[in-house]
């Protein structure tokens, strides 16, 4: 940066010429600001995104992007549901105010969600053992999660799922949590590890964090049967382990939230 200050010389009648003098001054703030994050890396490409970036560059007629889990027109376009159109509209219609909610959230915003997940009727309702926080988005979501199990559950180790999405391992492991793999797909089958799964979570030590993902969560499309999960249940009832649910695509799977919410409503 350079600073330029106008200064007057002395002048004399005898030669009245106005002569100019350029002063610079380098700003030590910025400079040392700017070297202290010299040393910052550039995080990698989110391989996600780095899917969509090479759909939009490809001139393949037939193009498809598989990579991020959202409803398309027939003409790539984000498909807004008939239900989420005749929501805003309600949204617009009541008039609210834009009021800054409480620091949990809106209320009835938190019921419906908790009931959403577990059901009116789920013990853990009626037994008032349910704590629920609204937050910015799925990641926002983790994020407190996290921080929450970092302060009240030291020293205990994550389990996520292999392959799991890129910000589970960033978002634990900013929290200084330790966080391991555990086999979840089986490339010769093409389909859920089932068998491996079951294994890597009765090695793990009693009362570790495991990550599960609600239906069509999990990267590779794969979900667990009915069968499956109530096995799952009584596997993390046996050992102790403490579920810490993924679920961002409510009824995308069969079209039924039922089935979505079964894998939650099978631990209580």
């Amino acid at each position: 940066m350079v600073l330029m200050r106008m200064v007057p010389s002395r002048c004399t009648a005898a030669r009245p010429i106005t002569c100019r003098r350029i002063t610079c001054f380098r700003p030590v703030s910025v400079v040392a600001n700017a070297s202290r994050l010299a040393d910052v890396e550039m995080a990698p490409p989110d391989p996600i995104l780095g899917v969509s970036e090479a759909f939009k560059a490809s001139q393949d007629p037939n193009k498809m992007n598989l990579g991020v889990g959202a409803y398309r027109t027939e003409e790539v376009q984000p498909y807004v549901l008939e239900v989420v159109k005749q929501a805003e509209q309600k949204m617009l219609a009541a008039g609210y105010n834009k009021e800054y909610l409480p620091i949990e959230g809106l209320d009835a915003f938190r019921q419906a969600t908790v009931q959403l997940l577990l059901g009116k009727d789920h013990p853990a309702i009626k037994e008032s053992r349910v704590a629920v926080l609204q937050a910015l988005s799925g990641t926002g979501g983790l994020r407190v999660g996290a921080a929450f199990l970092a302060r009240w559950m030291q020293g205990r180790t994550v389990y996520i799922s292999n392959p799991t999405w890129g910000n589970h391992r960033n978002i634990f492991g900013d929290e200084g949590i330790k966080w391991e793999y555990y086999r979840y797909f089986n490339p010769e089958t093409v389909g859920l590890n089932f068998e491996g799964l079951v294994e890597d979570l009765k090695a793990a030590p009693d009362g570790s964090i495991v990550v599960l993902h609600g239906c069509a969560h999990n990267p590779t499309g794969i979900d667990p049967t009915p069968e499956q999960w109530q096995q799952l249940a009584d596997l993390c009832k046996q050992k102790g382990h403490f579920p810490f649910f993924d679920v961002a695509y409510q009824g995308f799977a069969t079209g039924e939230l039922g089935w979505f919410s079964l894998s939650s409503r099978n631990v209580k």
